[in-house]
């Protein structure tokens, strides 16, 4: 490129040799300059704007994938957490009820009242019988009275969860326990008592034909306008289909759930059930609107749609950006596991570029002004000095001189200011007072370079405060870790027994504990224990109850009478309505005798010498902080020398494998894992398991605790 003599020499050059046309001169000059001076920051603008645009736009679109689609698992996860509790409570209807059924021995007869009218309003329980059953029919009598002692549970569980319709448990003999509060609704107009074909319904068809937890697809309730979906859980007795387990759910929560999901200018979110049909959406209209009854989108005449329908029904998650009703639109989704359903979060391409545009569109108007201003003052000087031309050589000398200094030098330090300008350098000062447009234009790049910096520091500031909460998360787990005895071999001048526990939290912390500790010198207390919930609530929830626990347990009292004050105190202070299950044991080292009390935990896995691992079906308790009042009973095990207890939390047995709640671990798999190697060390068997799970589970991802116990019974004589 040729390099062009400096202004000021060349106006200088002009007047020494020419004097009668210097002015001339100096004008075309100053003219050619102001034109590649508008020229070159039009590049630089054009330059600006380009890097600028393609950095906010590209970083803006990935911004936009990764939080839509952490949203619509966080909402997902938060929707679904309802359908699990849910579910949660009718399943624990149902185990109640097939203890009942496999262990008649163990309950007196109970009677369950007709429907009484004049309660409506009330909590109240009931028996509803099909038109096909005979009440007074002896067989019917005797099940009645024995299923009967399923009331207190169903009157519990109903009044703990604001959105049950009601919960009840159908048996294949023809009638059904109730609890709900409309008894009057059971008679008609003439005040005749209505039957009830429990058999019939959908929930009752769906559980026993899957033999599994079931949810129906979303209907109006029989009595009121609300949408409801209902639950069925079945009961068996020794293998055989006896009863349904079920409850009905109300969905207002779940709609306003949807609408109060905050997606962003222009942006919905929706539901979608199993069946492809939208359920829940802030959508006024469009192929994502709720319509009752509406069409299977996974059969949308839009291909892109219809597949991302399609991955959304069995169970993916993922984010694309496709063309939703005609409008360029980025889409997350995430499953709802539970019921099968999932949820979809939506927001046009324009809103995520519009911050980006509209930058772009505030930064061309700035330099469209500037260059506006350049260009006025570039003819307004050319007039100037064309009326100046027969001015004397003195006078054009000094104006030049003056020209040189005042107007070249500030525009020469300004295009290398803003050629520097460059990526993500984006820092501008100016420290020249001319006074005059040059100082307007610096003073404009100044503004818009000092935004653009803001702009960059919120988002630093944004990135720092997520750093923050995940250091606060990482810090609440390694305290939890510490409160768990972890050194091992714990008791290591004890021979007569060996010890080995673990617990792998689903989230950053969890909601299962277990502990150990000698109560005196020849009594070793036993803890396992599972929290509702998971995450910071349930990990304080967990270190109230494991201190309680073990102040009580030192006290030389029981399992039982331990159970009994920790649910009393727990119950005294329990507003966040939490509760606990806890297996609690007391092995006397001397004799091997393990006294022993469980509320509502699973089942124990004891080995004696020469046999096979089997699973101990003790007596359950309510869980602690459930019910206040409650009573709880002890058992005792004899255990020999070489005998081994295993202890766990439903993390265990609950482990999910590829399909999800269709396919768990469960107590077969556990016992299965145990007795491969039946004479494995207490840590080797926990490792043992550890794989198996891992096996089993492959990839999926686990939403439970996992926590394990191992204890190895030596002998007095070790």
């Amino acid at each position: 490129m040729r390099k062009n003599l400096s202004l000021g020499k060349k106006i200088l050059y002009a007047m020494l040799a020419i004097v009668s046309i210097m002015l001339l001169l100096a004008v075309l000059f100053f003219i050619f300059t102001m034109n590649n001076l508008s020229k070159l920051q039009a590049e630089t603008n054009e330059e600006l704007s380009e890097t600028t645009g393609q950095m906010s736009s590209e970083y803006m679109s990935q911004e936009a994938s990764r939080l839509l689609q952490d949203m619509a698992v966080e909402k997902a996860m938060i929707a679904d957490e309802v359908f699990s509790e849910f579910e949660n409570a009718v399943c624990e209807v149902a185990y109640v009820a097939e203890q009942i059924y496999n262990n008649p021995q163990d309950y007196g007869p109970r009677s369950v009242p007709l429907p009484d009218a004049s309660k409506d309003g009330e909590l109240t329980m009931q028996v509803l019988y099909s038109a096909k059953t005979d009440p007074d029919d002896p067989a019917i009598k005797k099940e009645l009275a024995l299923i009967g002692n399923v009331q207190d549970t169903l009157m519990a569980i109903n009044a703990n969860q604001e959105i049950m319709v009601s919960v009840y448990v159908a048996t294949e003999s023809g009638f059904m326990v109730q609890a709900d509060y409309i008894p009057a609704k059971k008679y008609d107009e003439n005040g005749e008592l209505m039957p009830l074909e429990a058999k019939e319904r959908p929930w009752y068809r769906g559980a026993s034909i899957l033999k599994r937890p079931y949810f129906t697809p979303v209907t109006k309730d029989a009595h009121t306008p609300r949408p409801t979906v209902m639950c069925g859980v079945p009961v068996f007795r020794d293998g055989e289909l006896v009863a349904v387990a079920g409850a009905g759910m109300y969905l207002d929560n779940m709609e306003s759930f949807v609408q109060s999901i905050d997606v962003g200018s222009g942006g919905f979110a929706a539901i979608m059930n199993r069946d492809g049909q939208i359920l829940f959406s802030t959508a006024a209209e469009g192929s994502l609107a709720a319509v009752t009854g509406g069409p299977d989108i996974r059969r949308s005449q839009d291909a892109a749609l219809a597949q991302v329908a399609t991955n959304a029904s069995i169970g993916m998650k993922g984010v694309n950006l496709i063309n939703v009703d005609g409008v360029p639109s980025y889409i997350a989704y995430a499953p709802m596991k539970t019921v099968g359903w999932s949820l979809f979060v939506v927001l046009p391409q324009e809103g995520v570029e519009a911050p980006t545009k509209q930058m772009l569109e505030s930064l061309g108007s700035m330099m469209d002004q500037s260059m506006q201003k350049s260009n006025e003052q570039v003819r307004n000087a050319t007039w100037v000095l064309i009326g100046l031309f027969g001015v004397a050589v003195a006078m054009a000398v000094w104006i030049a001189v003056r020209l040189s200094q005042n107007i070249v030098r500030p525009i020469h330090v300004l295009t290398e200011k803003v050629s520097a300008i460059e990526g993500d350098t984006l820092d501008f000062t100016w420290d020249l007072e001319t006074g005059d447009e040059t100082q307007t234009l610096a003073e404009s790049f100044g503004s818009m370079t000092r935004r653009m910096n803001d702009y960059i520091e919120n988002i630093r500031t944004i990135t720092a405060e997520k750093e923050r909460v995940g250091a606060e998360l990482s810090l609440a787990q390694r305290i939890q870790e510490s409160m768990l005895p972890n050194v091992f071999p714990p008791f290591p001048d004890r021979h007569e027994f060996d010890i080995y526990a673990s617990m792998d939290p689903a989230k950053e912390v969890g909601g299962d504990f277990y502990d150990y500790f000698f109560i005196d010198d020849d009594h070793l207390g036993l803890v396992m224990a599972d929290v509702s919930g998971k995450g910071i609530g349930a990990a304080l929830f967990m270190t109230i109850c494991m201190i309680t626990l073990k102040n009580f347990a030192t006290q030389n009292l029981s399992p039982a009478e331990v159970l009994r004050k920790t649910n009393e105190m727990i119950c005294a202070n329990n507003s966040a309505d939490m509760f606990v299950t806890v297996w609690i044991g007391v092995l006397e080292i001397s004799t091997g005798k393990l006294t022993a009390s469980n509320a509502g935990h699973e089942y124990p896995v004891v080995m004696l010498p020469g046999n096979a691992y089997e699973i101990v079906k003790d007596k359950h308790g309510f869980v602690v902080g459930g019910l206040e009042d409650e009573e709880y009973e002890d058992y005792e095990l004899q255990l020999q020398p070489g005998s081994k207890l295993f202890l766990y939390t439903d993390g265990l047995p609950e482990a999910k494998g590829p399909g999800g709640v269709t396919n768990m671990f469960g107590l077969e798999r556990l016992l299965g894992a145990l007795n491969a190697d039946p004479g494995a060390t207490p840590q080797q068997t926990l490792s043992n398991m550890n794989d198996a799970v891992a096996r089993f589970v492959q990839d999926e991802e686990q939403f439970d605790d996992l926590t394990m116990l191992c204890l190895e019974y030596k002998g007095a004589g070790s």
